[in-house]
């Protein structure tokens, strides 16, 4: 695993740090099998990004819209891709869009850690 850290030099700063998105993926490591793949914080803003998520994983890389985003939103949509690239939930979707039923499965099944997370981390 691997994390990289776009540096900005304007606000907004980067939601979520680096120490935080390790601290989250060592959660998940001790109850899932070992995510190996790149972690990048990206310079840019998910405003001006036209993905539909702040979080989208391309091949081996998972980009991070954090900028001008709540943390609590950064940490919900990262478990959410996480958990649809591990168990192949969104296997059938176009340009990495979740529908409904296939979000709610994710989050139903991303609470138990999200919850977790947000607890220690605040």
């Amino acid at each position: 695993m691997k994390i990289v850290v776009d540096k900005i030099k304007s606000e907004p700063k980067h939601s979520l740090s680096k120490q935080e998105l390790k601290f989250i993926l060592e959660k998940l490591s001790k109850t899932s099998q070992e995510i190996k793949k790149t972690f990048k914080l990206s310079a840019q803003l998910f405003s001006s990004s036209g993905w539909d998520r702040p979080v989208i994983c391309n091949n081996y890389t998972y980009n991070i819209l954090s900028r001008g985003v709540e943390k609590e939103k950064i940490i919900k949509e990262l478990l959410i891709e996480i958990f649809s690239n591990e168990t192949k939930i969104s296997y059938e979707t176009y340009a990495h869009k979740l529908n409904t039923q296939q979000r709610k499965k994710l989050e139903k099944l991303i609470t138990p850690y999200f919850d977790e997370i947000i607890n220690e981390i605040k």
